[in-house]
């Protein structure tokens, strides 16, 4: 009852989501689970994915393998991936599934929206943003991303990185 309550809030204090913007804000960063602040305007020069997720969510958990295996490969090819968890889902849960999942990439928190509400992202998961080394947003899909699907978008702009 407390995550539909959560989830309610999210969305009434969410804009709607802007699949019209262009960048990500330069005030954006991420509270990643480590306790370590990361600027979005640091990950520049690279393509980035986010993914929307939460630990409840099944298709979420189910492509975090074959996501971890695409970061695996293509990371030392400048691509940069952060698993952002939903503000409904809690930390505690949160970090136990990064243990269990052994997520190589960065997985961070947003306990109170605000990266959800800079980026408009409404709280169905899983939700991805695909972002190219100068922050321009250029691709947002909603639900489960097919690795190959995710890998065909990603390898234009690891090629203009």
């Amino acid at each position: 009852m407390r995550s539909l309550i959560a989830c309610l809030l999210v969305l009434a204090l969410a804009p709607s989501a802007r699949a019209g913007a262009e960048h990500l804000p330069d005030d954006l960063s991420f509270s990643v689970v480590s306790g370590q602040p990361l600027a979005a305007t640091a990950l520049r020069g690279r393509p980035l994915v986010i993914m929307f997720w939460a630990s409840t969510c099944a298709p979420c958990i189910a492509e975090m393998p074959d996501l971890s295996a695409l970061y695996t490969e293509l990371h030392p090819k400048g691509l940069e991936l952060v698993a952002l968890a939903m503000p409904y889902d809690p930390p505690n849960r949160v970090m136990a599934a990064r243990e269990v999942l052994k997520l190589p990439f960065p997985v961070a928190l947003d306990v109170n929206a605000k990266v959800v509400r800079q980026l408009g992202v409404p709280p169905q998961t899983p939700q991805f943003l695909l972002v190219d080394a100068r922050g321009r947003i250029v691709a947002v899909h909603s639900g489960a991303w097919p690795v190959a699907e995710l890998r065909a978008a990603l390898l234009p702009l690891l090629a203009d990185s």
